[in-house]
């Protein structure tokens, strides 16, 4: 049972992060990544700090206020690097090099949690890891696309496989937060970083635009909260991987509503990798 629950939870956070990466893509078209960063976290951070009477749970204790800023710090540099990732490339060429974070999140989580998986989830996790990739990397085109977007989406999801680690150790280990107070905290911190460290200018930001932000930010909370509490329900790579299988889900969501023409290549890496996501 409990299978099943963090298989259909990480694929629901899939499915909202594929929405998340398409309105992300959009936006930065015409916004600054330093600027977007910081409007969007402290959007998603008032909303859930009007919301928290209704789940606000935490332990505060200097170890694990300790975790809470090290997962900020960690997070604050990995949506950068995301971000930055869009200025320059289509949703649809990003997302599978973001979505290598279990690659990352598997290696760590053996060393720092002895969080060992069986080998038929390993198997299936790491082909699909393998299958996002080959899904839609234009490899005829690679110099172009290794100067836009190789190296910040590999940092990225280094830096989201890595900080899948203290999240896990933090709800699952000390069992002192729960995934919506998590993501709060998360969202105060980065929104601050992101003003302390970066150019920050909201002057270039229009209503409309405040308005994507705001609907992909509860897009994003949504997502991330299944994420963390996916991670609570069973091993942190296999969570990560099932999570991070977004590019399928804008794969689809482009045939459906930007009548995007398939590939068989697509389709066929398509079916296997959802058919692998449920024997994961």
């Amino acid at each position: 049972m409990l299978a099943f629950d963090l298989t259909s939870i990480a694929l629901t956070s899939a499915f909202l992060g594929a929405i998340a990466t398409i309105l992300a893509r959009t936006l930065l078209k015409n916004i600054r990544t330093q600027d977007i960063l910081a409007v969007n976290f402290f959007i998603m951070a008032v909303v859930l700090i009007l919301l928290s009477p209704l789940f606000y749970f935490f332990h505060a204790t200097l170890l694990t206020m300790s975790v809470v800023l090290l997962i900020a710090l960690i997070d604050t540099a990995a949506n950068y690097f995301f971000f930055k990732t869009f200025e320059r490339t289509d949703a649809s060429v990003a997302s599978p090099l973001l979505s290598l974070a279990p690659a990352f999140t598997f290696f760590f989580g053996w060393i720092v949690l002895n969080d060992t998986v069986n080998f038929q989830s390993l198997f299936a996790s790491l082909t699909i890891l393998a299958l996002i990739v080959v899904f839609s990397i234009d490899f005829t085109n690679f110099a172009a696309f290794k100067n836009a977007t190789l190296w910040p989406a590999i940092v990225s999801s280094f830096l989201f496989g890595v900080s899948a680690i203290p999240s896990k150790y933090l709800l699952n280990n000390l069992h002192a937060i729960n995934a919506p107070t998590l993501y709060m905290f998360r969202a105060g911190f980065i929104a601050l970083f992101a003003v302390l460290l970066f150019n920050f200018s909201i002057a270039h930001i229009s209503t409309l635009q405040i308005r994507i932000i705001f609907a992909r930010g509860i897009v994003v909370i949504s997502q991330w909260v299944l994420l963390y509490y996916a991670l609570t329900l069973g091993n942190v790579g296999t969570a990560v991987t099932l999570g991070n299988i977004t590019p399928i889900f804008v794969f689809l969501l482009g045939i459906l509503f930007l009548k995007e023409k398939p590939t068989i290549k697509k389709f066929t890496c398509a079916g296997l990798i959802l058919a692998l996501s449920l024997l994961v």
